[in-house]
C-alpha cells in the first residue's frame, strides 16, 4: 500500500462503497441471531417452567391415587399411606426435567383448610391434630367442615443455555412451583 496521507485515505473510504453490503449483512445478522439466541432462551426457560408445574400436578395426583382416601385420610405426610412418599417423588421426576427437580424442606405438606370469607384457602390447623369441627376460627363461616389438602413444593435450578448472551442470565436460578389437592 502506498504511503496515504491519512485525510485522503479516510476520504477514499468514505467515497468507496466496495463491501458495504457485506458489514451491513455482518450487522444484521448478529442483530438477528442475538433476537433469536434470546427467544430460544426465554422459550426454554418457560418451557422448563411449566414441567416443573405439570410434574407437581402429577405428585399431588400420585399422592391422591395412592391412598384409599376412604380410609387412609389423613395421610399425614406418609405415616398412614404406605409408598405415599415414593410416589410423589417419582412423579415430580418423570419429566424431562428428571432428577433436577427436588423438593425443599417443608415441601411435601397435608393440612386442614377452610375457605375464608373472601374466597381463599386458610389452613384450619394441622392433619397431626384433632380436625376442627369448623371453619370459624380460620375466617370461614360455622357451617363449613374443614377439608384435608396435600400441598407440593418442587423446584430445580435452571442454567441459560448462552450464558452472557443472552437474558437467560438474569431470569431467577431457582425455579418453584407449588400445587394443592384436596383429598377428601
Amino acid at each position: 500500500m502506498k504511503n496515504i496521507p491519512y485525510p485522503s485515505l479516510l476520504r477514499r473510504i468514505i467515497r468507496e462503497n466496495d463491501g458495504t453490503a457485506a458489514i451491513e449483512t455482518g450487522l444484521v445478522a448478529m442483530t438477528l441471531v442475538t433476537m433469536f439466541m434470546n427467544a430460544v432462551e426465554i422459550s426454554r426457560y418457560y418451557y422448563q417452567k411449566m414441567e416443573l408445574e405439570n410434574a407437581t400436578q402429577m405428585a399431588a395426583y400420585a399422592a391422591y391415587k395412592q391412598c384409599d382416601l376412604q380410609s387412609e385420610i389423613p395421610m399425614t405426610v406418609g405415616t398412614n399411606c404406605s409408598g405415599y412418599s415414593n410416589k410423589i417423588t417419582a412423579a415430580l421426576q418423570s419429566t424431562s426435567l428428571g432428577n433436577r427437580v427436588t423438593t425443599p424442606t417443608g415441601g411435601i405438606a397435608e393440612h386442614y383448610y377452610c375457605l375464608s370469607t373472601t374466597g381463599t384457602l386458610v389452613i384450619a390447623g394441622p392433619v397431626t391434630s384433632t380436625k376442627p369441627s369448623d371453619c370459624l376460627a380460620a375466617g370461614g363461616r360455622s357451617t363449613d367442615i374443614p377439608k384435608s389438602y396435600i400441598k407440593i413444593t418442587a423446584q430445580y435450578t435452571y442454567s441459560p443455555m448462552f450464558t452472557g448472551i443472552t437474558v437467560g442470565s438474569y431470569m431467577p436460578a431457582t425455579v418453584q412451583s407449588s400445587t394443592m389437592m384436596r383429598l377428601e
